[in-house]
């Protein structure tokens, strides 16, 4: 049975990962790839950014999986591929990083693991994934709104007033 910190972190992760999803459907295809000015990287060098990260993270610094990273091409590069591609791969990355925080055991959630050169816990590893892909859902959010004038509505149907 899953620790009741790790299901809290995979239905985090899960929400954030939708949202995610539902701001990359209101790209057009033509805009995946473009920078739409010098420090603000395109939609799909975003998600390419956060799947590098999740990888990293989790899968190789908690997972033990193997992986190499090269961090500034996830925002340089620009393979083309297409919205469907990109949501494949990250769904992908959620569904595999799910399955390994699943497993973790409170040994491996208090155990010091060193990424990037910086030392977390792996409760450390999983606070920062998950506020790391909320921060840039965020600003992808927001990217979405402002640039392309999207409607997006995370809570649409819900009744979020307090009475």
């Amino acid at each position: 049975m899953p620790h009741p910190f790790c299901t809290s972190i995979n239905e985090h992760l899960n929400t954030i990962a939708e949202r995610l999803i539902i701001c990359l459907d209101t790209v057009d295809d033509e805009k995946l790839w473009v920078d739409f000015t010098p420090n603000l990287s395109s939609p799909g060098n975003l998600v390419l950014h956060l799947t590098g990260n999740l990888n990293q993270y989790v899968l190789k610094g908690l997972g033990g999986q193997s992986f190499y990273r090269n961090r500034a091409k996830e925002f340089s590069d620009k393979p083309g591929s297409g919205r469907e591609q990109l949501k494949k791969i990250f769904n992908a990355t959620i569904r595999e990083c799910c399955a390994v925080v699943d497993s973790l055991s409170e040994e491996q959630l208090c155990r010091i693991y060193k990424v990037q050169g910086f030392e977390y816990s792996g409760y450390g590893i999983l606070i920062h994934v998950t506020e790391h892909l909320s921060h840039h859902t965020g600003q992808f959010t927001w990217f979405c709104k402002y640039l392309f004038t999207a409607d997006i509505d995370f809570y649409k149907g819900r009744d979020l007033d307090v009475r």
